[in-house]
């Protein structure tokens, strides 16, 4: 080893703390444990199916602070949402898929149809319902 290092004009203790293995050093706290976590997340999913991370986010810190203990981040929330599948699908703006591609028959050209509708309160606490509809030339 000391020809090597010399002919290549390096020290050789250099080169000795290079070939040593080193134990990783993992940066940061170890991960917590999710299972708790998931578990609780899909009780309130189980409830409510349509509620996203933020949702449950807030249920979560709502009923940790009832019972006086710290509630988790939401990054975390989010993350383990995601890792077990429970993420709801994002809307995107995209077109529906669901379009109306068929023709509409129409008795003649430039018609146009309205429609409105309303309700009278009664005194007897029943409501009367009024739907319109017509057509415009």
């Amino acid at each position: 080893m000391t020809a090597v290092c010399e002919t290549l004009g390096v020290a050789r203790s250099n080169i000795a703390e290079r070939v040593k293995p080193r134990p990783s050093r993992t940066r940061g706290r170890p991960p917590l444990a999710d299972q708790e976590l998931v578990d609780e997340i899909k009780s309130i999913i189980d409830d409510m199916p349509t509620y996203g991370y933020r949702r449950v986010h807030a249920i979560l810190r709502r009923k940790a602070r009832n019972e006086n203990r710290l509630w988790p981040n939401a990054k975390r929330v989010y993350r383990v949402m995601k890792v077990h599948g429970m993420l709801l699908q994002r809307h995107t703006g995209a077109i529906d898929t669901r379009r109306h591609d068929g023709r509409v028959a129409v008795e003649q050209s430039n018609l146009r149809w309205c429609s409105d509708g309303f309700e009278i309160g009664c005194d007897n606490e029943e409501k009367v319902r009024v739907a319109l509809c017509s057509r415009l030339l």
